[in-house]
């Protein structure tokens, strides 16, 4: 069948955009794939979307983005390209903040965001952010009829510290814990107490654990179905001024959220949430600390340095590090003040799994679980011993039943199977060592125990732009440029 092409050029301050779409496709046989790679892999995309030097795809529902360049450059490009998903974003988590009045929720989001995290970002991921809200705007993102401005997307970026700054002041000490007061009343039903929720499940493996004797990790985004259609972006990113890599994003992301990530320089990252523990002011957000070890850390030294610099201890996390030249793999759980460091260099492991590290929402650190006991609370350290909980005891059966054989397939196998991938997940992400080197992955996006996740009424009710998340077919994103058509 003959193809035919449309071309669009649209004028701007800074470049042009070109936009390829192809009237008629004719259907290709999907491209043999060794052993390791799913056959479910898309031979190429159809629909590149090019702006200067970066450009857009979609493969197997990933909105697989390249940008490139200095800070504000690069995140110009992104803004172009991604406008209209940034614009959808703001509206989507504006209903998360308040239902009945979203631009008075967004409005009171963006007032903390300035205040408490604004000026705690490196200048240059803020240039980067003011880039992506100028070429948003540009292309013609707006909320409640203005532009998307720099504030907007410092909110998306640090929506998960936003999300566990309730939990945090209620770790942090007040100074009046212990003190009794002589109140005449009688005590009434207490404020409750903030949910903890699951996000996200992921494992770490190298030398005794696995089939080659190779790293191979692997995570799974769980988070609530308004998410859903926001966390498929997959950023490759070329700055002008460290290493080039790979994560999953959202619209207008500056660092990976999700946090799944893969640099030039061999270094695989990826978390899960802990306990949340208290609020340090003075310190850095995470936004800034996380992108800076994924574009600067070349060891893991280097990235556990930058990530506990000046920690502002919001959304705590249960850190998983590799690093390709060395084999070796950590794990890293990093409170506020509390943290414990695991490293098989130095044969340090945690339920004697040899090889192998694993995280579910649970941190195994007595330091770092006591640190996140309310501080008005009547719990005792001693109550925060660990406990396995469902996803634990997975994990170590996991690990019993692939010791010395994890490779792509059991991975696959586990971040498709119950209790790994709840009903909450959103996404798969596995890589061995020889993907990682060459910043690809095996991905899936949608639940990966293949159910479609579909919105209550009461959920359509709250959030109008709710839409169902429907599983895709595994593919491999690279980072191999599209060829120009």
């Amino acid at each position: 069948m003959r193809r035919l092409l449309l071309f669009v050029l649209v004028g701007s301050p800074v470049g042009s955009l070109f936009y390829f779409a192809p009237a008629a496709v004719r259907e290709t046989a999907a491209t043999p794939e060794p052993a390791a790679v799913p056959a479910e892999r898309q031979s190429g995309p159809p629909d590149v979307v090019r702006y200067e030097a970066a450009y857009r795809y979609t493969q197997a529902g990933w909105v697989v983005v390249h940008v490139e360049g200095e800070p504000y450059v690069r995140g110009y490009q992104q803004g172009r390209l991604l406008a209209k998903e940034i614009a959808a974003q703001i509206r989507m988590f504006a209903t998360e903040r308040s239902v009945k009045a979203p631009a008075d929720g967004w409005r009171a989001a963006r007032t903390i965001a300035n205040a408490l995290l604004l000026r705690k970002i490196d200048r240059e991921y803020l240039e980067e952010m003011k880039g992506i809200a100028e070429g948003a705007a540009d292309a013609g993102a707006v909320y409640e009829d203005r532009e998307i401005d720099l504030v907007d997307v410092l909110v998306l970026n640090t929506w998960m510290e936003l999300e566990t700054l309730e939990a945090a002041l209620a770790a942090a000490p007040t100074g009046l814990e212990g003190k009794t007061f002589p109140r005449p009343g009688l005590p009434r039903a207490p404020a409750p107490k903030p949910k903890q929720k699951d996000h996200c499940s992921a494992f770490i493996a190298t030398g005794p654990a696995t089939a080659d004797g190779r790293i191979v990790f692997g995570h799974i985004t769980m988070a609530g179905l308004t998410s859903g259609p926001f966390v498929n972006v997959w950023l490759d990113v070329q700055p002008k001024t460290g290493r080039r890599f790979v994560m999953q994003a959202f619209p207008g992301a500056v660092w990976s959220s999700q946090d799944y990530y893969i640099n030039d320089a061999g270094i695989v990252l990826c978390e899960t949430t802990i306990n949340q523990t208290p609020l340090e002011p003075t310190g850095l957000s995470l936004v800034s600390r996380a992108r800076k070890a994924i574009q600067y850390g070349e060891s893991i030294d280097a990235v556990v340095k930058i990530l506990s610099e000046r920690n502002n201890g919001l959304y705590a996390n249960e850190w998983l590090i590799g690093d390709l030249k060395t084999n070796e793999i950590a794990m890293y759980e990093l409170g506020t003040r509390a943290s414990k460091l695991w490293r098989s260099s130095k044969d340090q492991w945690f339920g004697d799994t040899r090889g192998f590290y694993w995280g579910c929402n649970n941190a195994k650190d007595l330091a770092v679980r006591v640190e996140a006991l309310p501080a008005d609370g009547d719990e005792k350290p001693d109550a925060a011993e660990w406990e396995a909980d469902e996803r634990d005891k997975a994990w170590l059966a996991f690990y019993k039943d692939h010791a010395g054989k994890i490779d792509a397939a059991a991975a696959k196998k586990a971040l498709t199977s119950a209790p790994l991938a709840a009903d909450s997940s959103l996404d798969a992400k596995f890589a061995t060592a020889d993907m990682a080197k060459k910043l690809a992955s095996h991905a899936m996006y949608g639940p990966p125990h293949g159910k479609t996740w579909k919105p209550t009424d009461e959920e359509r009710r709250a959030h109008p732009e709710i839409v169902p998340l429907e599983p895709h077919p595994w593919t491999v994103l690279t980072i191999d440029a599209p060829a120009r058509k």
